[in-house]
């Protein structure tokens, strides 16, 4: 998104995904620290100021779209914790992370490798390009503590 002064597209994008979302604006006010008519003025007249735009950004593409199952429906690992949108967060427990560092070290690669081959083979897609595209993404794995 643009830091431009016509934020008229993103403010329809917004409305759109907090209505899927079934948000108001005061939910956006808390998130972004700010009372419920100044988020009111950002969407009808004032511009959305960049940090406040960056942030509403950030939240739509990290936020679980509506319709997905609710955490307690996921299988708990001891020592892991996921945290899906977009984007995926794996943290693990000191042990769990050193495991699969010395079995990607066996198999003779890098952990983000390992981590790409296995979620490229869940997903299991026919679409070489696909494939291959989620072998290139970047994983960022956190360093030993």
């Amino acid at each position: 998104m643009t830091q431009g002064a016509d934020q008229s597209e993103f403010k329809v994008m917004v409305k759109r995904w907090l209505k899927s979302h079934r948000l108001d604006y005061r939910w956006v006010a808390e998130q972004c620290g700010v009372s419920e008519i100044t988020v009111r003025n950002w969407m009808s007249q004032k511009n959305i100021p960049p940090l406040k735009l960056q942030l509403l950004e950030k939240v739509m593409v990290q936020m679980p779209s509506a319709g997905t199952a609710p955490a307690a429906a996921v299988q708990e690992i001891p020592g892991v914790t996921v945290n899906t949108s977009l984007a995926l967060t794996i943290q693990l427990a000191p042990e769990l992370y050193t495991r699969l560092a010395e079995r990607a070290a066996s198999q003779g690669m890098t952990m983000e490798a390992l981590v790409a081959q296995a979620i490229a083979q869940l997903v299991q897609t026919p679409d070489a390009a696909t494939a291959a595209a989620l072998r290139s993404r970047k994983v960022i794995l956190p360093t030993e503590r």
